[in-house]
């Protein structure tokens, strides 16, 4: 894809690819490309799923407007399963792509697990709230709060990025294994 969009550019024409591993684009020599923690395959945003695509689409091609350096890769802040704006997917057929059950259920058991720290981080600041407005706090409690609801803090960004790109980078291998083995994907 590098190679057409500097021939592209050649001609005055901005361009910007999308990219789910940096970097392979980055050794190509794309004039500008975004990065997405997506799916290999899901580039615009996950199938049957308009404003998600929307948004994706709209930043990507800002990026091609910002970008002013030649090479530059700049990481878009979406996350695959962590999309910031929830909604049904428009599209009520099934994937005709490889499917994992395993991995589903990991990405389900994932998003609960994250759900289950943004729980408990909400109770603990509640309770921190509590005890600071009773009228005899516990000496050292708030502190003991603050610690927590901060380890909490780090819990969720650990999952939302290191734990969450793994996931999607074993997809990822495993789905273009299993494309190349049928010659579905050269």
């Amino acid at each position: 894809m590098g190679l057409v969009q500097n021939q592209v550019e050649a001609a005055g024409v901005a361009t910007v690819s999308m990219t789910v591993q940096p970097h392979i684009t980055a050794s190509v020599g794309a004039p500008r490309a975004v990065y997405i923690r997506y799916p290999a395959g899901n580039q615009l945003g996950e199938a049957g799923k308009p404003i998600q695509q929307r948004a994706i689409l709209t930043s990507a091609l800002e990026a091609a407007i910002q970008i002013q350096t030649p090479g530059t890769i700049v990481e878009l802040p979406y996350r695959w399963r962590r999309f910031p704006i929830q909604e049904d997917a428009q599209y009520a057929g099934e994937s005709q792509g490889p499917r994992h059950v395993q991995v589903e259920a990991m990405g389900q058991a994932l998003d609960s697990l994250a759900r289950l720290v943004r729980e408990y981080k909400e109770y603990l600041e509640g309770r921190a709230a509590q005890d600071a407005a009773s009228a005899a706090p516990v000496p050292g409690l708030d502190r003991t709060f603050q610690t927590q609801i901060a380890r909490l803090e780090q819990m969720a960004e650990t999952l939302d990025t290191q734990v969450l790109d793994q996931l999607r980078e074993l997809t990822n291998a495993i789905a273009t294994m299993e494309l190349r083995a049928i010659g579905k994907f050269v």
